[in-house]
């Protein structure tokens, strides 16, 4: 990813004018340039879409453990009045598990909203170098000589087409193949973490319990 990142910064701050000056065949060179930019668009639309769409699904899980939340709440008061303890107890850990949850789904959306965020930044300065890109062609295009060489066959026209999306095919590849290895060192750390949230948890549930008791004796 960092060197996608790179690799954006690179094109939309390309300078054209000292790019066709240098290159031996100008309309040769922007070609392989609008190529590069729409392939990036593509790429980036495309995760542009995922991360708005895991942003509004978050927020809605989380609006939903919320609901969850308040609904345990009530459980454990119910359990309470009926003289059992374990079932409020039971009833807060849910409580406590929705909470969790809750807040975890925040942060996912929080993330996924400012990740849509910088893409929607990217492919517009990458929308604006291709428009750039295609002015300068069509200028160095009106500057060629009548002979020159006539337009791609529509075969060539697909061939590229398909191979701009195999390498759009091997780029998600990657991306995925580079997150299931980061998941995976993940893994003894999270264990850890989770055996220690369990104990956190338990604290928890023992304070809300008590604390749910006391506010019950006095609203009697």
């Amino acid at each position: 990813m960092f060197e996608i990142a790179v690799r954006i910064k690179e094109l939309t701050s390309s300078n054209l004018s000292s790019l066709v000056g240098s290159a031996t065949s100008p309309a040769k060179m922007l070609r392989l340039l609008q190529l590069e930019l729409e392939e990036a668009i593509i790429a980036l639309t495309g995760d542009h879409t995922r991360a708005l769409r895991r942003a509004r699904d978050a927020a809605a899980q989380a609006a939903a453990q919320d609901a969850a939340a308040g609904d345990w709440q009530n459980k454990a008061k119910l359990a309470l009045t009926g003289g059992r303890d374990d079932l409020a107890r039971g009833a807060l850990g849910e409580k406590e598990n929705a909470r969790a949850a809750a807040a975890t789904l925040r942060s996912a959306a929080a993330d996924a909203e400012a990740e849509q965020a910088a893409l929607a930044q990217a492919i517009a300065g990458l929308e604006a170098k291709l428009d750039e890109t295609r002015a300068r062609l069509r200028a160095e295009l009106a500057k060629a000589e009548p002979k020159a060489a006539p337009a791609p066959a529509a075969a060539k026209v697909n061939g590229r087409v398909d191979t701009l999306h195999d390498r759009i095919t091997t780029l998600e590849k990657r991306i995925d193949f580079a997150a299931a290895a980061e998941t995976g060192t993940a893994a003894s750390a999270a264990s850890l973490d989770s055996e220690l949230a369990a104990l956190k948890r338990e604290a928890v549930v023992d304070d809300e319990l008590a604390a749910l008791k006391k506010s019950m004796k006095k609203g009697k």
